[in-house]
């Protein structure tokens, strides 16, 4: 399966959590629009099939770009590239870019998939992430979308909020759930360099919860989720059953895609590729044809440290069969070795073949992964 991800970069304002490249000078959005569309014409060969099976547009906030914009990306997207097999086309919104008129324009471009970032119902949690969509505005949002053809739903959720309470979390959970949506993800919190909450962490104005208070709020997630019909099939993502997301699903399990836009990454099955984080110099290297990107060619190791870290955030693990076909003797003996160790503190299981980290260890996921890379001095 091939996807393409396409990176808007603009926001009107800027979240106090946020890391992804983004500009809040929408100015520049015609020299994007141009930039983007002759990018599309130099990645027309990038994959080694013809036809495309997922679109996703992430940011930035993709729902700042007018109905006019998405018209020329499209139009473009659909003259290089076999849409004959699309199966998901997801665009990120933001709850107070939703209205009946706009949401029926992307599903008249063909989008059957939208996700929405509501991180939390609570206005004062918003205020002080500088969210710029109230409590209300994202109700208004789910009741637009629910209401419209577009009938695959996805909301964001954030936890480890150091100022938000018990029951306020419990309480987000039980919005979310009675929003009826197909898709929910949850993100912890992360103090991030460069962004507002992490100098506030430096200054001491915030502090990170302690770990056992975030593996409740965690549990009580999975919890409550799953008793709601969710699937829990990657480490933040939960979705009814069938409706997992088709594009992030072929970035867990290593399938070919194509990134377009200022600081997206593409990746063929060897060689990983970044683009340029940086609007200003995207938009000129492009135009002028210059190399507006940077790449790597994966090593073994490189390959085996995605292997385990991807397939271990999933419901579904790695094959632990992929350990006995390494021809590196120094990493089969480590990975063996390691696996074993983790398979003895109870961290992971072996289920029919594929390697997964136990129920009840989800939260340390990211440590047991840590655990499992290898690593070499250079």
């Amino acid at each position: 399966m091939a996807g393409i991800y396409a990176h808007i970069p603009f926001c009107y304002t800027r979240c106090s959590y946020c890391d992804f490249y983004k500009t809040t000078d929408q100015s520049l959005k015609s020299s994007f629009i141009n930039a983007i569309c002759k990018e599309i014409l130099l990645q027309k060969d990038f994959f080694n099939i013809d036809y495309i099976k997922t679109l996703y547009f992430g940011g930035g906030t993709p729902s700042v770009l007018t109905f006019t914009e998405w018209q020329i990306i499209f139009e473009y997207l659909r003259s290089n590239f076999d849409f004959t097999q699309i199966e998901e086309i997801t665009v990120e919104v933001n709850p107070d870019d939703v209205t009946q008129e706009y949401i029926k324009g992307l599903h008249q471009l063909g989008v059957n998939r939208v996700s929405m970032g509501i991180q939390s119902f609570h206005d004062a949690h918003l205020r002080k992430m500088n969210r710029r969509h109230n409590a209300k505005q994202a109700h208004d949002a789910i009741r637009i979308l629910k209401e419209s053809s577009v009938n695959n739903v996805s909301i964001d959720l954030i936890y480890g909020l150091p100022y938000m309470s018990w029951d306020e979390w419990n309480r987000n959970i039980d919005l979310a759930i009675d929003a009826d949506v197909q898709h929910i993800s949850a993100y912890h919190l992360t103090f991030e360099k460069g962004t507002p909450y992490y100098e506030l962490l430096k200054k001491g104005k915030l502090k990170e919860l302690p770990e056992e208070v975030s593996f409740d709020q965690f549990e009580i997630l999975v919890k409550k989720l799953e008793s709601a019909g969710f699937e829990n099939y990657e480490i933040s993502n939960f979705a009814k059953p069938g409706l997992y997301s088709k594009h992030n699903s072929s970035y867990w399990t290593g399938e070919p895609y194509l990134g377009i836009g200022p600081s997206a990454h593409s990746f063929d099955g060897k060689i990983r590729r970044w683009n340029v984080r940086d609007l200003v110099g995207y938009s000129n290297k492009v135009t002028s044809g210059k190399g507006f990107w940077e790449d790597e060619i994966l090593s073994p190791i490189d390959i085996y440290n995605e292997r385990i870290m991807l397939g271990l955030r999933t419901s579904k693990g790695f094959d632990y069969e992929f350990i006995n076909q390494l021809t590196n003797s120094d990493l089969k003996v480590f990975a063996f070795r390691e696996v074993e160790k983790q398979l003895k503190f109870g961290n992971i299981e072996v289920v029919d073949g594929w390697c997964k980290v136990t129920r009840d260890k989800k939260f340390i996921t990211d440590r047991i992964i840590s655990d499992l890379f290898y690593v070499t001095e250079d």
